[in-house]
């Protein structure tokens, strides 16, 4: 990962070529200012609260001090010297929780030194997400300003890929940002299906050749790992092999291991790999989890569904089949965290549970998704993810249901107690091209 002095340099190497106005778009950065910590005492008052534990409350009053929640309930005097906020017609969320994003990693897709996602080698244990957020990016405004106050930024790849990172919203850099570093380890698991598409050139047996072989890969790669970890625990004093030394964390059990698997055959054989080496895994993507209900409610793995819409991947699939899934996952009693992977599509993540409420989810449900459930994978569930006595006081307040496109408006969002600008680049341009229609 390239650390974003890097990037920057980077960019103003690009060809000359390039014209001054794309040049001057990637260098920038937005112009928003990260909120300061308040040293006085907010009270939110008469707000509809979706505290995700304690149910939906009426006419509920928040009282916010040292970035904390303080206390909660109806009709709370209002503390002396007081900041207030009249929420009255309003909803009050926890900010809610982007999990397997890229968020500040890329900047514009299309211009390969605005990514910065991916290492090269199909084994980079030691590579950190955090070292390469950028924290100016443009991107991450228009994402917090629908709600989503943190994210997790996860690296890319086809193999063992790395590390991902936990970061707030609002920050002047990445450890200014960071809540948690090394959120877990970030495993693609090898193909295991046959693509019989027009671009696929490989006849079947090589397909099938190759897939064999990149499993193999992974077991070796293992073996190696344990055999590591074995020597390392008789001989502290062993020579370090950093890649190696970073995983010791995910056979110890101490970090989570992170399985980006789709394919039903993939959950099967990503399960009974973490049973046969005792590992913490998390299985990421799950498209086909409508296939693998027993086997999740059996192995009772954490979960992340990021196919909360799509076409149907097989001929004798349903159109709605994508839709539906969060449904059969709730009516099983398989809890999950709903996400939308990449970067600025993440904004869209309140509207992907919305949409799961439309195909019968609960709204209930529905929010957990994107709050607590999110915060539980990552760890963090004792803090953040719920409207909560001691929780971190990040709260989004918005006019109508944060879930529905038609009433959806995000007014506020505090995260630890402090304001953040939810202004962005959308915005900006939507005020000037209004005040020029209005010419």
């Amino acid at each position: 990962m390239i650390p974003f002095s890097q990037l920057s340099i980077k960019r103003l190497l690009l060809p000359a070529v390039m014209s001054a106005s794309i040049m001057s778009s990637l260098v920038a950065a937005h112009d928003m200012v990260p909120g300061k910590a308040s040293s006085a005492t907010l009270i939110i008052q008469n707000a509809t609260v979706h505290t995700i534990t304690q149910g939906t409350q009426e006419n509920y009053d928040i009282v916010i001090a040292d970035g904390k929640i303080k206390s909660l309930g109806n009709d709370l005097p209002t503390p002396q010297g007081a900041q207030v906020i009249d929420a009255t017609g309003k909803h009050v969320y926890p900010g809610l929780v982007a999990l397997s994003t890229t968020l500040g990693m890329v900047e514009v897709s299309a211009v390969r030194s605005t990514r910065d996602t991916n290492e090269t080698g199909r084994a980079t244990p030691e590579v950190k997400a955090h070292i390469a957020f950028n924290a100016d990016s443009e991107i991450i405004p228009t994402v917090r300003a629908n709600g989503i106050a943190y994210a997790e930024i996860a690296p890319g790849g086809s193999g063992l890929n790395g590390q991902s990172s936990v970061m707030q919203l609002d920050g002047w850099h990445w450890q200014d940002a960071l809540v948690k570093a090394s959120s877990g380890m970030h495993l693609q698991w090898p193909n295991v299906g046959i693509n019989k598409s027009f671009w696929e050139r490989r006849p079947v047996a090589k397909q099938k050749a190759d897939n064999a072989k990149a499993k193999q890969q992974l077991d070796d790669l293992f073996a190696a790992l344990k055999a590591y970890h074995k020597a390392r625990e008789a001989n502290p004093k062993l020579a370090i092999d950093v890649r190696w030394e970073a995983m010791r964390p995910v056979l110890q059990g101490t970090t989570p291991l992170y399985i980006h698997a789709n394919d039903y055959r993939q959950i099967e054989q990503a399960i009974a790999f973490s049973q046969e080496h005792q590992l913490k895994v998390v299985i990421v993507g799950a498209r086909d989890a409508a296939l693998a209900l027993d086997l999740l409610k059996q192995a009772k793995v954490p979960l992340v569904y990021t196919a909360p819409w799509g076409q149907p991947r097989r001929s004798d699939e349903g159109y709605d089949d994508l839709y539906a899934t969060p449904k059969l996952l709730a009516a099983n009693n398989i809890p999950y965290a709903l996400a939308i992977e990449g970067s600025w599509n993440v904004r869209d993540l309140p509207f992907a549970a919305g949409q799961s409420v439309a195909h019968g989810v609960s709204k209930e449900v529905a929010l957990r998704s994107i709050t607590i459930e999110a915060a539980k994978v990552l760890g963090l569930d004792a803090t953040i993810g719920s409207i909560e006595v001691g929780k971190e006081a990040t709260l989004v307040i918005s006019r109508g249901d944060i879930m529905d496109h038609l009433t959806h408006k995000v007014e506020q969002m505090f995260i630890s107690g402090r304001e953040v600008d939810l202004d962005n680049r959308h915005k900006q341009l939507y005020r000037k091209y209004d005040a020029k229609a209005a010419d």
